[in-house]
């Protein structure tokens, strides 16, 4: 059987790129989280447990999951892609987490990746140096 842990847990939500945004806590959404769960399960888990109340899901990208793409950007606790270093957020699992531990998760914010929606940024000059050949 996995083990679980329970987190203390806030997301920054953000209506659109000219809305003020903010921490919102959702520790109450964040119990018994497996640990064998990637970081981007436990945000389903997290929507899940919202729709089921009758709140807002989170909006965060998540396009191939397999650690390529990069749209999974996110920031948790300060740190880029989270805690484990040369690994994406989908690749990070929640067994690097302790239990009772406080996450912060944000957009990764620059001038050229406007905040979207809570976690997700407008990556199009991003993708239009890779449309153009550029790494």
């Amino acid at each position: 059987m996995a083990e679980t842990i329970n987190l203390k847990l806030h997301v920054w939500r953000q209506d659109g790129p000219k809305s003020e945004g903010r921490f919102e806590d959702y520790s109450q959404y964040a119990k018994g989280i497996s640990t064998h769960a990637s970081f981007l399960e436990f945000l389903d888990v997290v929507n899940e447990r919202l729709v089921v109340e009758g709140k807002p899901a989170i909006t965060f990208d998540h396009d191939c999951r397999e650690g390529i793409c990069g749209m999974c950007g996110l920031v948790i606790n300060g740190e880029p892609h989270g805690p484990q270093k040369a690994t994406t957020t989908c690749q990070l699992h929640m067994r690097k987490f302790k239990d009772g531990e406080e996450l912060y998760v944000e957009p990764f914010r620059a001038p050229a990746f406007p905040i979207l929606k809570d976690l997700a940024v407008n990556r199009g000059a991003f993708d239009r140096i890779i449309q153009q050949g550029g790494f």
